[in-house]
């Protein structure tokens, strides 16, 4: 493996582990609003996705790229392309899952059977799995190559 891949590897590792941590800082900011705030569901996961991916944007310019711009142009960049690459990625994996459910018909229905889980919520979560791959990757790609993108 080349210098190039070594550090794209590198980066898309820290990337991930930014992803967890920014992960349990969304799920904890939506069950404190909902459950200790008593916020609505919608109000909560908003705080919860605009708390994330702060929480994403510090980490991942510090700790995964090293990026030492300062400009509040990086700050905007990084939420105006993120907003979009979530709801894509949301909208893909669901898509997806749908398109896929015919093909997985045995597994949804094992998943059905066990889980006593109606049809509608195994694709819903087939989708969010989906989702989140699609996501993880359009996610970097951004920041790599567009949001923290080095100046020569």
């Amino acid at each position: 493996m080349n210098k190039m891949n070594r550090i794209i590897a590198s980066e898309f590792i820290k990337y991930c582990l930014v992803g967890v941590i920014n992960t349990i800082v969304g799920i904890s900011t939506a069950l404190i609003c909902l459950n200790f705030f008593r916020l609505n569901y919608g109000i909560s996961t908003g705080a919860a996705f605009i708390i994330g991916n702060i929480t994403s944007f510090y980490l991942n310019k510090k700790y995964s790229f090293k990026n030492k711009d300062k400009s509040l142009f990086q700050v905007i960049k990084f939420f105006l392309t993120m907003l979009p690459a979530y709801t894509f990625s949301y909208w893909l994996g669901y898509k997806t899952a749908i398109c896929f459910s015919d093909f997985l018909e045995i597994f949804i229905n094992y998943v059905m059977s066990v889980m006593q889980m109606p049809y509608e919520r195994v694709i819903d979560n087939l989708a969010i799995l989906i989702s989140i791959v699609i996501y993880l990757f359009l996610g970097f790609s951004i920041n790599k190559f567009f949001v923290f993108k080095m100046q020569k």
